[in-house]
């Protein structure tokens, strides 16, 4: 990619410039768009927008992962508008708040979606125009007649994303062309993306994560997106197209693991698997290892972030799966562009803040600015070891017992070593000997339901005793973000439920 690319749409008309009959895109038929048709696509789309709204105004969208949303991605923000982008798996009455706060005046996406929602009239005044993907006006959209549009800036709004809401109420996080872009240089570089692969997205367009479609096309490579992942359809689109590269959450790939042994299915085009939301377990990562013959890749950020800040490459990988666990607990070394430190550092462990251009403009509706004397404050707790950054845990989730500071996610690391546990999420719940006593919430591996007895023994005999779980609850599944991030909340209200 050219090096200092600060408009989102440039690194299409990058692309087209360069490999114009590579495909940009595969679509959920199987068909595909290169690059200089996509560019064309998104030109239109812009124009398209412009001719109805005003200059900032927004756009909104609802809609599974598709390539009328990636038209949207790049459209929206080449014509000066915002797009919003709105998860589809939230409830109707949920989508209606964020819309609301985000007051757009064009409403776009799957039919479904928007279907469901209540009253739009009533609800959202804004709203001037609701255009779902298969009506006749879309495809006039795509097609568009192109023409000038005003000049945007790297500093001109973006996109508007709002929060997953895992550790409390969702907020919206408003980003420039130049935090989403410098995202994607540091990306980029960070994880070394090769060129000219196939990437297959599964996690949602409306989280922070789909900025990998653009990193991807950075890299000059085809994109294919996908509305949701199963390990069935994920192998099956893999070996159809021959995907090179992908993003899974570390509980996608168990999933995944366990569907390749089952199967015997190979994945022999498959090179690089990048993962967030959550550390892999190194019992996972030989897992995977010893089944794929793949590179993997972690990136640590958050939706404020419009990406990732740090990175830990393959080889850091394999000798974490050769036993360095020091290396697999962090979350690698950031990137050239950004700025890390731990706040307030007791024993060098602290908040962990961030400054640099990736980070958001201003929260929405307020504009109320995302960071305080130019570092934005995580909220995650963690220490820095031979240049690399090491997340502990997040703030509201270290959990005090007998007046000592427990890391759930130290917990949950030793536990994941257990054969007998596929998942667990720890959390604190009121006790009033100990004051927060710690409880595991286990997702069992093939059935097998270790006593609690057992799990605190494996704990006790790692770190200290007093980290042990005093409680554990066995459960089916966790309950997931959509981007395969624990929902931390929710399980901690299970917990103090079942034990209360």
């Amino acid at each position: 990619m050219a090096d200092r690319i600060e408009l989102i749409h440039q690194l299409v008309s990058s692309a087209a410039a360069a490999v114009p009959d590579r495909p940009a895109i595969i679509c959920a038929d199987g068909s595909t768009v290169t690059f200089a048709e996509f560019d064309r696509q998104v030109a239109s789309v812009a124009s398209w927008t412009a001719q109805r709204t005003r200059r900032g105004d927004r756009v909104a969208v609802i809609a599974d992962n598709g390539a009328d949303y990636a038209r949207l991605y790049y459209g929206v923000p080449r014509g000066g508008r915002i797009l919003v982008l709105i998860n589809q798996r939230l409830s109707p009455g949920e989508q209606i708040a964020q819309l609301a706060a985000a007051e757009p005046t064009i409403l776009v996406g799957d039919a479904r979606y928007l279907n469901a929602l209540p009253d739009i009239a009533e609800h959202l005044p804004s709203v001037e125009h609701v255009v779902a993907f298969d009506d006749p006006e879309w495809q006039r959209a795509e097609r568009h007649p192109t023409g000038p549009t005003e000049l945007v800036g790297p500093g001109d709004a973006a996109w508007l994303l709002f929060t997953s809401g895992s550790t409390g109420p969702s907020k919206g996080v408003l980003h420039t062309h130049r935090s989403i872009t410098t995202a994607v240089r540091g990306t980029v570089a960070g994880r070394s993306v090769r060129s000219g692969g196939i990437y297959l997205l599964p996690f949602p367009m409306c989280h922070v994560a789909g900025y990998n479609m653009l990193v991807h096309h950075a890299a000059q490579s085809t994109v294919l997106p996908v509305a949701a992942f199963r390990p069935d359809a994920f192998t099956e689109a893999v070996n159809t197209f021959g995907v090179t590269s992908c993003s899974l959450a570390p509980t996608m790939l168990h999933g995944l693991l366990a569907h390749l042994e089952d199967t015997g299915i190979e994945l022999p085009t498959l090179r690089d698997i990048a993962y967030g939301s959550a550390a892999i377990p190194a019992d996972l990562l030989r897992r995977a290892l010893t089944r794929l013959d793949v590179d993997f890749h972690q990136g640590y950020g958050m939706t404020e972030t419009g990406g990732n800040i740090t990175f830990l490459g393959a080889a850091d990988h394999r000798a974490g799966a050769d036993g360095d666990a020091a290396i697999l607990a962090s979350a690698g070394r950031p990137h050239d562009e950004v700025e890390i430190r731990i706040a307030a550092a007791k024993d060098g462990v602290g908040e962990i803040l961030v400054r640099g251009a990736q980070v958001a403009a201003s929260y929405w509706p307020d504009h109320t600015p995302s960071t305080v004397d130019g570092w934005f404050h995580t909220g995650d707790v963690g220490r820095v070891d031979d240049g690399r950054l090491v997340v502990l845990d997040r703030i509201k989730d270290v959990i005090i017992t007998g007046g000592e500071n427990v890391s759930s996610r130290e917990v949950e690391d030793v536990l994941s070593g257990h054969p007998d546990v596929e998942q667990v999420a720890v959390v604190g719940v009121p006790d009033d000997y100990w004051g927060e006593a710690i409880c595991a919430v286990v997702v069992a591996r093939g059935g097998e339901r270790p006593s609690a007895e057992v799990l605190a023994t494996h704990v006790r005999a790692r770190i200290a005793a007093f980290k042990r779980p005093r409680h554990v609850l066995f459960v089916d599944t966790l309950p997931l973000t959509s981007n395969g991030k624990v929902l931390k909340e929710a399980v901690r209200q299970y917990a103090r439920s079942e034990l209360s």
